[in-house]
């Protein structure tokens, strides 16, 4: 036992992104050690301990971490929350040869020998909780995630479990942290009904989704592995009822130990809001407390070894670290929320889990009663979805037909996603039925002819003894790729006795002929119909501009002005990718925009036409030579009158006035290219170049020579003498960064430099050029939870561009903008083309109902699209909107004269019991039949002092 105290440095946010958790983690660790310290310490020496605020920021924590130990010659250092920080701290611990005790679950993939790792890791969470999940509530998952280094982490282990216990993925979304909008993931979640919505999202996005999913009236569970007391707290409890969350410990834990902690905590701090990772951060202090009684020196060496044998009866039970990869050995529990905003424990593991940091599945599989072996028949495609499949192949099931008279076997139309769409039999004698909708791709039904199709995009046999489930073991299988475009779009399976192998094989290679030139017909047929289409299009419209079609991602026309386009900016297709899937999910007839990149500006019009994306681009107004933009734009220019618009004008004015470096935050569509070109032409520089890049929309392999130019011969494929870079040209004058958040680390740095040396190096040169540009930045993303949580983002960067930030509010928080800005989109087409349209009140209502998720640019484009509609109607009427707004209006107008009453009371109350007859007291009906939430129709019932039957 050491005979002397210990100086322990505390590592923490109480400041920035992730200061709410971490506030919670700093005040449990210092209560451990105001007990421990009460008790009489360490033989009557107490544990003293330094703090420091490292802000969310892993430079910042190298920064703290080194003055703890060179200042206040700690002997330990404690904390630190997210990977970004830990990871950042790895060489300095090493360099000064100090451990540090880090109290949060994490993803894993990481055993460093001066870590010891107290929160959770993925098996311990994730190993029980998914087969819990599938055995309980559903086997369809929708992941909607943060976008940062656990979330994607925790759900490759999810997709892991899933095929392993037969569940399905049906979509992902990730979203930059800080997120507020979801409606994408949300109308996604709508089409794709999933039956578990699974979260990785963390801090104020938390919150948010679970709002917006609760208004939306979905009805699955969510289940999250980050959602805990500390997050719930912060959230109206009819928002998080139906949430399921995994951790080891639980503030509703019965033990001895737990109703202590609870009440110390409780006396010391006056709150009982506990969660898993305040626990672990008690936990750890007393886990080296404990150390310290097995070993007689305070040195690295001495503390490792003990720190490896030390155990701690925890709160949540008795807990130890592993010798091997100094992680925790700790329980696995699952709990759903109640109405207090607490967990109730719905399953627990008996002893501690072993922390398995690399390896998922090194435990047993739980007792869930699930069987291992894989049954088709529960693998299937939802019903919506089946009927959408065979609509789309409707047109062929005559050919394959045909096809399956001509031979002794069972015939299969498998889709894309390897799901049976449908089955054509010769005779129901020889028939092999297989279940309609079930999955056969080798990951989800083991080894398979039609899977191995898929898998190979080629012919492929298996036969009897080699399949995998037991019910083709008697038969042999076989796939051929059905191929449009020379893409696999399906596969025909076919089936027949396991002895009749080699004549199997044999028609297997005769069908493959048959499906060839099936193939090029049915390709030759589309191809067709799109000409046709296309001929229409610039027949009937004759519309001076390019016209591409995409079918799958790939170019399949381009008509003459397109291929100039594309051949002058090859990065076009690539910055539309964001909005061809937008278009792709969201049922909108058309979608416009402009785009802007480098110093080219386009007019894009977008639409889905059956399976391809029709793009109709016209390039915008350039002098030749000039690199700024045809139009300049002042702040008279710039329409709002809200407070909060008024105060990013006023900063940005002032801005203008100066030469340093703009910082722009916004989300996508609130304007904030205006801004940068508004500040540049009211400033110094205003007749030098205004450039701006969308650091996103280049390719990571091209972007250095984008930025900074390159000589003669540098590269294979680079221009005889050269090429200048945009930094040289907008020399003088402006560079606006859009989407800085995109930049690759590897440029940041070079980025940094240019900044500080006012300079920039060609590639394939060493001599430096001048360069003097002003810089303007932009970004939808929260830098400071960018470099706190995913590293992602240098800091040092951050702070060299972010002199002046200005933060442009979202249109949902600009309502009184919104008919300004509608009247003003509206008399710029009016002067356009030569009309004098205006719009109808109740126009002008919806529109204002309305909450913006794409923000002015969405606003912009809704209104042209109902100028058009409109025809030659001089005013603009509800029914040119978007349907989507309508829809939203009338959900809006529905719930108003609910909860305000506008129809009398009597009428009303007779209505809600004849729908509760009509309905058999089912809720959900109730509140589907009239257009308004559960929580509005329970209101009413209470009102009108109607009870259920139970």
């Amino acid at each position: 036992m050491v005979n002397e105290g210990i100086r322990i440095g505390l590592l923490f946010s109480l400041t920035g992104p992730t200061a709410v958790t971490e506030t919670g983690q700093y005040k449990a660790a210092l209560l451990a050690i105001k007990e421990i310290n009460e008790k009489g310490g360490i033989i009557g020496h107490p544990i003293t301990s330094y703090f420091e605020d490292i802000g969310s920021d892993p430079s910042v924590t190298v920064e703290k971490a080194r003055k703890l130990i060179r200042e206040n010659h700690v002997d330990i250092l404690f904390g630190t929350y997210t990977s970004a920080c830990r990871k950042a701290l790895l060489p300095l611990l090493e360099e000064e040869d100090i451990l540090l005790i880090y109290p949060t679950l994490y993803e894993g993939n990481e055993a460093n020998r001066w870590v010891f790792y107290s929160g959770a890791t993925p098996n311990q969470q994730l190993q029980f909780f998914i087969p819990w999940i599938i055995t309980n509530l559903g086997r369809t998952f929708y992941l909607i995630s943060s976008d940062y280094v656990f979330p994607r982490e925790t759900n490759k282990h999810i997709k892991k479990l899933s095929k392993e216990y037969h569940a399905e993925i049906l979509g992902e979304s990730y979203h930059p942290l800080g997120s507020q909008d979801f409606e994408p993931a949300l109308l996604e979640i709508g089409r794709l009904k999933p039956d578990i919505i699974f979260s990785t999202l963390v801090g104020d996005s938390v919150a948010a989704f679970y709002k917006q999913f609760y208004r939306s009236e979905f009805e699955q569970p969510i289940c999250s592995p980050i959602t805990a007391e500390t997050e719930i707290h912060a959230m109206r409890s009819d928002y998080h009822l139906n949430l399921y969350s995994s951790f080891p410990y639980f503030s509703s834990i019965q033990t001895k130990e737990n109703r202590a902690f609870i009440r110390h905590f409780q006396a010391k701090y006056h709150s009982n809001v506990i969660s898993s990772v305040m626990e672990n951060a008690y936990n750890s202090i007393y886990l080296l407390f404990n150390a310290l009684h097995k070993t007689a020196k305070v040195t690295t060496g001495a503390l490792r070894a003990a720190l490896a044998r030390s155990s701690f009866k925890a709160p949540q039970g008795p807990v130890h670290f592993d010798e091997t990869n100094q992680h925790l050995w700790q329980y696995s529990r699952i709990g759903k929320v109640n109405e207090n905003g607490g967990f109730d424990i719905v399953w627990q593991s008996n002893t501690p889990i072993e922390p398995a940091p690399f390896l998922l599945n090194t435990h047993p599989a739980p007792p869930f009663n699930k069987s291992s072996t894989i049954q088709p028949d529960e693998m299937y495609i939802k019903q919506g979805r089946l009927q959408q499949e065979q609509k789309k192949w409707a047109g062929t099931f005559s050919f394959f037909e045909n096809l399956a008279k001509l031979f002794p076997f069972s015939f299969y139309l498998i889709s894309l996603s390897g799901y049976l769409i449908k089955s054509f039999f010769s005779s129901s004698e020889t028939a092999i039925s297989l279940p309609l909708g079930s999955k056969w791709k080798l990951e989800d039904a083991g080894e398979n002819g039609f899977g191995r199709a898929l898998k190979r995009n080629d012919l492929s046999v298996v036969t009897g003894r080699h399949h995998t489930h037991a019910c083709l073991k008697n038969f042999t299988t076989a796939g051929i790729p059905i191929k449009i475009f020379h893409e696999t779009a399906g596969v025909l399976g076919i089936a027949g006795n396991a002895g009749s192998q080699a004549d199997v094989e044999l028609a297997a290679r005769q069908i493959a002929l048959h499906i060839d030139l099936f193939s090029k017909l049915v390709t030759e047929r589309k191809k067709s119909r799109l000409l046709e289409h296309i001929l229409q299009e610039t027949m009937v419209k004759r519309r001076p501009e390019g016209m591409i079609v995409l079918y799958r991602n790939s170019i399949v026309f381009a008509n003459e002005q397109a291929e100039q386009i594309v051949n002058d900016q090859p990065l076009l297709i690539n910055a539309l990718a964001s909005d061809i899937a937008e278009l792709g999910s969201r049922p909108v007839p058309e979608k416009h925009l402009r785009k802007r990149i480098g110093d080219d500006a386009y007019e894009i019009r977008m639409r889905k036409w059956e399976d391809y994306f029709l793009i109709y681009v016209k390039q915008g107004d350039k002098k030749e030579g000039d690199s700024k933009p045809a139009a300049k734009t002042s702040f008279q220019n710039i329409i709002g009158k809200e407070h909060a618009f008024l105060d990013a004008v006023h900063i940005a004015e002032t801005a203008a006035k100066t030469d340093a470096n703009v910082l722009i935050i916004g989300e996508s569509g609130t304007g904030k290219e205006l801004f940068a070109n508004a500040i540049h032409h009211e400033s110094l520089r205003k007749d030098k170049p205004f450039i701006a890049i969308n650091c996103g929309a280049v390719p990571k392999d091209l972007i250095h020579s984008e930025f900074f130019g390159y000589s003669e011969g540098a590269f294979t494929g680079s221009k005889k003498g050269g090429k200048k870079g945009l930094f040289e040209e907008a020399n003088g004058g402006t560079v606006f960064l859009d989407e800085i958040g995109e930049m690759p680390l590897d440029l940041q740095v070079t980025l940094l430099r240019v900044l500080q040396e006012r300079e920039i190096t060609r590639i394939g040169e060493h001599k430096p050029v001048p360069v003097d540009v002003r810089i303007i930045a932009a970004t939808n993303k929260n830098l400071r939870d960018e470099i706190a949580y995913n590293g992602s983002f240098r800091s040092d960067l951050y702070y060299r561009l972010n002199v002046f930030q200005i933060e442009l509010p979202p249109l949902r928080k600009r309502p009184g903008d919104i008919q300004e800005l509608s009247e003003y989109f509206l008399s710029q087409l009016n002067r356009k083309n030569g009309t004098r349209k205006e719009f109808a009140a109740d126009a002008v209502q919806i529109l204002k109902q309305y909450e913006w998720p794409g923000n002015i640019r969405e606003l912009e484009n809704i209104i042209e699209r109902s100028y058009y509609l409109s025809g030659f109607h001089s005013v603009i009427l509800p029914e040119f909107l978007d349907p989507y707004l309508l829809n939203t209006y009338k959900h809006t107008q529905q719930q108003d004269q609910m909860i305000e009453g506008k129809e009398t009371e009597e009428p009303e109350k007779q209505h809600l019991l004849a729908l509760l007859e009509e309905t058999g007291f089912n809720i959900s009906k109730i509140s589907r039949i009239l257009g308004v939430s559960r929580t509005t129709v329970y209101k009413k019932l209470q009102q009108y002092g109607i009870k259920l039957k139970r």
